[in-house]
């Protein structure tokens, strides 16, 4: 087995495939339904065109659809893209030329701001629209008709040396993707991540299924919360891979800015084991929602 994402989250599957994978407000999936829905977009995606090394961007805010079409890229050696969905028409355009994006996933709340760029990206041949009430683009496809119109994709044998790739914010001049290999990206996230639930490393890709057995069936699978941006490296590695790759379910918030209350009140309906968050910005508004809740139902759990 090879240590590569995909294949580990598919041995996942076959190991714990009733246990819940992904939540988002009230959609709730297990891992059987997280990988029988990112098999038919993967699907979708090799009907389109696109094969190994394809770069697909991933113009999302938090939810079930971005963890879904990361993994189908994935599952069909294509790249998965972040794109900050703060990004307007020419910051977009940036993005996706230098990346030599093929297709591309979005809210349709951010359509208009890909409508005023499609015709600059001869490259793209697919894209594909989240409804979350936005006004949808002539010309896209509806995420959930293309996930209906699929078969899910054959499992197939990948490279440790497929490409996982990372846009920088632009902090040190214009946005850039750095490479991963992503055998190397898994690894470090196995290794780092079951010391995190007090099990040793598996020694091997084959081991990594009984751990994930063990803890489901103790009750001590990891549940977490990245309150921020899967868009971003911390959101996306610490608060979501790595709960992913012990077999645990990631949590995103319905608020697209932080709402203390509402993380709080997941934590307790859920059982939540870890957020992740990012210095003050996060801290904060989460210690003064401890404060105005105290003495609440609940609250001081």
């Amino acid at each position: 087995m090879e240590l590569h994402f995909a294949t580990v989250w598919e041995a996942i599957t076959d190991e714990i495939g009733d246990t819940t994978a992904v939540v988002h407000g009230d959609v709730r999936r297990t891992w059987s339904e997280f990988d029988e829905r990112s098999a038919r977009l993967a699907s979708a995606f090799v009907s389109a065109g696109l094969g190994p090394d394809s770069k697909i961007g991933l113009y999302l805010y938090n939810g079930n659809e971005y963890l879904e079409a990361q993994y189908a890229a994935f599952k069909m050696r294509g790249v998965a893209v972040n794109v900050n969905y703060r990004y307007l028409d020419d910051e977009l355009w940036y993005l996706l030329d230098n990346a030599d994006a093929e297709a591309l996933v979005f809210h349709t709340s951010l359509a208009d701001r890909v409508a005023r760029v499609r015709e600059r990206l001869p490259k793209l041949k697919l894209l594909v629209q989240v409804d979350d009430g936005g006004t949808p683009l002539d010309g896209a496809v509806g995420y959930e008709t293309l996930l209906s119109a699929h078969a899910p994709a054959p499992r197939i044998t990948r490279d440790e040396a497929d490409t996982y790739m990372l846009y920088t914010g632009g902090t040190t001049g214009m946005p850039k993707g750095v490479m991963y290999a992503i055998g190397g990206m898994t690894g470090s996230f196995v290794t780092g991540g079951f010391p995190l639930v007090g099990l040793a490393p598996p020694a091997t890709p084959e081991a990594i299924p009984a751990l994930v057995h063990q803890l489901a069936a103790a009750g001590t699978s990891p549940v977490s919360i990245p309150t921020c941006p899967l868009m971003h490296g911390t959101g996306m590695w610490l608060g979501a891979m790595i709960s992913h790759l012990a077999g645990g379910s990631v949590i995103t918030m319905q608020h697209r800015s932080l709402d203390g209350h509402e993380v709080l009140a997941t934590v307790q309906r859920e059982k939540v084991t870890s957020i992740v968050i990012v210095g003050d910005a996060m801290a904060r508004p989460l210690l003064r929602a401890l404060d105005e809740g105290a003495g609440d139902e609940g609250a001081g759990d």
